[in-house]
């Protein structure tokens, strides 16, 4: 991750100008090839169109040329100055059960700015949705905003309510808003992608994936969250999902390995290039006896104080019982993070 920074100088906190011995390089992020043989609209900066399908609503319209190669993406970020320690740490920051201790974090002026990744694209226009769109292959929603209406309009959270789009196995889903009200969000029934997707105001959950194989990816590049009063990102079946260059705020969780599902699954979660704005709960909560993990780099908190916890481990269970919270912060089994290194607390 490269990091271009403004006229202030690091707090220097201990120890200034030695990096920290075998400390690895932050990976840059990769940004999603640019589809089409013209230029790319400022807003559009994923692929164009797919050849793919969706029920109920026409194709984006497809890029005339061959998608470029992925590109190197740099971030911008500026460096704070003269931060003052919180006040209820004798180390500066309040730690996390299970936590490093010692030198607090870092405080850097702004979060980063995500290349070739517009944080909150404003929508090209606006289509309701009165009952499920079916995706397969690839869509490109060419930023318009789906709202619910309806089955879909109720706005409320309550479980069990039916997504605005459902990606079969393999599907692509990009270049989408999600207004409100919009229902249970997204739903992948097996390995999916999401590309440049955004949730102005999270329904009952933002995404939930089903796939019940161990080898299911899912792919998040480029996306963010609103308001979600619980969950955004819900993974009930098995497998991987991984989350890069992501935006969350006003929310619980971020991630949550379900705890009480009739069916138990070993789950991964991938976290990089993550930035998340209190208030808010937790970015993951994972169940250390199913053997779930969570790895997570290059996280970018703005939460003064510091009421985010950045992963929780559950005891999950199969018989719907409310899961018993048995820890938090990083440890060598579950939650792979340092703390600080991998976390970073920014002032805006």
């Amino acid at each position: 991750m490269l990091f271009i920074p403004v006229s202030l100088s690091l707090w220097c906190l201990s120890g200034c100008g030695e990096a920290e011995p075998g400390a690895p390089a932050a990976p840059a992020g990769v940004s999603s090839g640019l589809g089409g043989s013209g230029a790319a609209a400022p807003n559009l900066p994923m692929g164009a169109g797919g050849s793919g399908s969706v029920v109920g609503v026409a194709p984006g319209a497809a890029g005339s040329g061959p998608e470029a190669p992925p590109s190197v993406s740099g971030i911008a970020g500026g460096v704070a100055s003269g931060g003052a320690s919180n006040p209820s740490s004798a180390s500066g920051g309040a730690s996390q059960s299970g936590g490093t201790g010692g030198m607090p974090p870092v405080v850097l002026v702004s979060a980063p700015v995500f290349e070739n990744c517009p944080a909150w694209p404003t929508a090209t226009s606006n289509q309701n949705v009165g009952s499920t769109l079916e995706v397969s292959g690839t869509f490109d929603g060419g930023l318009r905003r789906f709202v619910g209406t309806g089955d879909l309009g109720s706005g409320d959270q309550d479980e069990g309510q039916d997504p605005l789009f459902t990606l079969s196995n393999g599907a692509t889903l990009r270049n989408v808003i999600l207004g409100s009200p919009a229902a249970d969000g997204i739903h992948c029934e097996g390995s999916c992608t999401l590309e440049n997707v955004w949730w102005e105001d999270v329904g009952e959950d933002a995404a939930t994936f089903e796939g019940a194989s161990g080898d299911t990816r899912v792919s998040i590049d480029c996306g963010g969250a609103r308001a979600a009063a619980d969950k955004v990102l819900q993974h009930n079946g098995g497998g991987t999902v991984v989350v890069r260059r992501f935006i969350v705020e006003t929310f619980g969780k971020l991630y949550r390995s379900c705890g009480n599902c009739d069916d138990s699954f070993e789950r991964h979660v991938e976290l990089n290039d993550i930035i998340g704005r209190a208030p808010g709960t937790s970015l993951v909560g994972i169940n250390e006896n199913f053997g779930d993990t969570a790895t997570l780099a290059n996280i970018f908190l703005q939460d003064p104080t510091r009421s985010i916890t950045v992963c929780e481990r559950y005891q999950g269970n199969s018989n719907g019982d409310e899961p018993i919270r048995v820890g938090a912060g990083p440890d060598p089994l579950h939650c792979l993070y340092r703390e600080p290194g991998d976390v970073t607390y920014v002032s805006q």
